[in-house]
Order: structure tokens, then sequence, then C-alpha cells
């Protein structure tokens, strides 16, 4: 499947700011089924970006607008085969470094009794692992309740476990919390999933990978819930959506501010 995606982001302040730092993830990533074949970022005020490849392997662009102003638009335009054999060598050096816990991902009581619900009788067994993390999947998409209104960005594993409820960014963070205490390395996962008939989204998407011995890294998407499939564009990954932000960044001025994002997705 070949994908096109236009992901806008237009930020304003009440007032002029002095200046903007920003680093952007938009650019998707190769490999592991999927395969960016045209990517281009398109900046306000004549800004121009530079890149490097960050510690996760997600393509990084920053830029520094240093004059004032009151608006700021970032939009960046991506063509994306997925669908594609998966990698024949799946080795992971740092693998086992997507065990440790650390905010907003928390080992908490909460966390250890899904872990117990889900335990794996057999943790080198492919199928055994898989069999656990789908019927975790599902769980999470049951026993908590889609709401953009009750977490934010900064919302931890512990406040989402005690409202019952959150958003696909939220999902993927207990998801990933309670595999690594069944002892399954997992890893937070930005990008878009695309809707056939869904003009707009109001935002990205989010999941989370998980580590099946002898087949490498596998998504699970609890919001929907499904496994990953060629409909799901990955973006960035990380420990946790710190490392995987779309887009991060500090202004300096006195003025508040706001964000929109508009995404669309077009099957070609």
């Amino acid at each position: 499947m070949k994908l096109e995606i236009v992901h806008s982001t237009r930020y304003r302040y009440t007032g002029p700011v002095a200046e903007t730092v920003m680093e952007v993830r938009l650019r998707p990533m190769d490999g592991n089924g999927q395969r960016c074949l045209d990517f281009s970022l398109e900046l306000s005020h004549g800004v121009k970006s530079r890149s490097y490849v960050d510690g996760f392997g997600n393509h990084v662009d920053y830029f520094n607008l240093v004059r004032p102003h009151t608006v700021l638009s970032v939009v960046s335009r991506s063509t994306v085969e997925t669908g594609l054999a998966l990698d024949t060598d799946p080795g992971e050096d740092l693998v086992q470094d997507y065990l440790r816990f650390r905010s907003p991902v928390s080992e908490v009581d909460g966390v250890r009794e899904l872990a117990a619900r889900h335990a794996i009788a057999d943790s080198t067994s492919p199928e055994q692992v898989e069999q656990a993390l789908e019927a975790l999947t599902v769980t999470i998409s049951r026993e908590f309740t889609y709401d953009r209104t009750v977490t934010n960005v900064y919302s931890s594993v512990d406040e989402v476990l005690t409202l019952k409820a959150g958003v696909c960014q939220d999902f993927a963070h207990l998801l990933i919390a309670v595999a690594r205490e069944m002892g399954v390395p997992a890893r937070y996962v930005s990008g878009y999933i695309h809707t056939p008939g869904e003009r707009a989204a109001a935002a990205s998407h989010a999941w989370a990978e998980t580590w099946i011995p002898g087949k490498g890294w596998m998504g699970f998407d609890a919001t929907h819930p499904v496994r990953t499939t060629p409909h799901h564009v990955r973006l960035a990954v990380g420990r946790d959506y710190t490392d995987a932000a779309p887009t991060r960044g500090v202004y300096v001025g006195s003025a508040t501010g706001t964000m929109s994002i508009r995404v669309k997705t077009r099957a070609l």
C-alpha cells in the first residue's frame, strides 16, 4: 500500500515571541515493513531546517526562528509504502533497554495486576508471548475509555489507571508498562493510521511495539484494538512519548500559545 500523508501543525501566540527553537520527528521511518518514498518539510517565515538521526534511529529536523513572530506553521508531506517484508535480521543490540521503567511509564500496583492477569507461561515461546500481548491489547481497549478530555501529554500511567480513561498515547504507555512488567521489551511508536473514508484526523496516532523472541518488533494498537497493519505508518520510536514526539520545542516571550494539528492521509 502507498499512502500520501500531509501533517500540518500551526502555532498561534497572543503576542509577538522573540524566538522559537524546535525539533520535529515527522519523516516516516524506513525498515520493518515500510519505506519512505518522498518527504518534504515546509516551514513558515522562510526558515531552513537541519537534520540528524537520533539514538533510536529517528530522523530529526530542527530549526531556530530568531525574529519576532505571532504564528508559526510546520507542514510535512510524505509518501510511504507499507506492507513490505519485515526485516530479515531482527537483531537489536539495545533491546534490553526497553525493559527499564521511568516516568510516565511507571511500575505501579495496577501495572503489576494487569501483568499477573496476562502472565506468560513460557517467555521463550514466540506464540505464547504474542497471545499474551494480544489479550492485553484487548483488555486495555475494553476496560479503559477513550476520552480526550481527561489526560494530557504529561499524564503518567498511574493517572490513566485511576481514571480508567485516556487517549492513544496513554494506552500505548500502559501497554508498554505492563509488557515490561511481564518481561517483554516494549517501546513507544508515534505515527499515523489511515482510515479509508476519513478525510482528516485531528492528530497523529500512537501505539506500542514489543520484542518477540526470534521475530523482532511487533506492533500492538490498544486503541482499536489490533495488531498493527499496513494502515499504520511509523514516524518515530523511543522509550515513551518524550523520545518520539512528532514536534517539540520552546519559545522566548511572555505571550501564551495555542497549537492546532491536522493530518490527512490518502491511499495512492
